[in-house]
């Protein structure tokens, strides 16, 4: 190889170098395409570390359980999606679930993924938010891990001031009725 065509391919190497980094530096600085809607920035007041407390009933009339969990929350790069990490004791097993939250501006809904360490089933969530009485409520579609039907479950989560808030699902009983089936308290931990 001549000097002279070193010294181009040389030239050519370092202009395609500094495209490109001219390129990567001006698709950093750019807007997202989607940009996350007033409904979006409602999963902000989830982001954080939250105590939990668990109460559930594992039928209809059964005496309440109670166990402790860590919930770990914030939102993934963009504001669309809220990524939860729960870990905690349920019946004396350890127990750990992830889960997705973000708003469908389609549906006009707020949709929802959910696994753990118990169900070898995705369970689907759909549901709105009241801003008046600061409450979610919605449904939750799932599979029951023992007799493998599906069902539809009742969800409701309330804000109770910037630091407290609750979940409660209820399960379609025997004789076809809902029931509180779970009932999660949170509190907020100081950053």
């Amino acid at each position: 190889m001549t000097i002279a065509l070193r010294i181009i391919c040389s030239f050519a190497l370092s202009l395609c170098i500094a495209l490109l980094g001219q390129t990567r530096a001006a698709n950093a600085q750019q807007e997202p395409l989607i940009k996350p809607t007033e409904e979006h920035k409602l999963l902000q007041k989830d982001v954080g570390t939250w105590d939990a407390t668990l109460t559930i009933w594992p039928m209809e009339g059964a005496e309440p359980m109670e166990s402790k969990g860590t919930e770990k929350n914030e939102l993934l790069e963009g504001g669309l999606w809220l990524a939860s990490r729960f870990e905690g004791d349920a019946g004396g097993m350890k127990f750990a679930g992830i889960g997705t939250t973000g708003y469908d501006p389609v549906e006009k809904k707020y949709v929802g993924t959910w696994v753990d360490s118990m169900t070898p089933h995705l369970m689907l969530t759909k549901g709105e938010y009241d801003k008046a009485t600061e409450t979610f409520t919605g449904t939750a579609e799932g599979r029951d891990s023992f007799s493998r039907q599906s069902y539809t479950a009742k969800i409701i989560a309330k804000y109770i001031g910037d630091d407290t808030r609750t979940f409660e699902m209820h399960m379609p009983g025997e004789n076809g009725k809902h029931f509180k089936m779970m009932e999660i308290r949170y509190k907020r931990r100081a950053e």
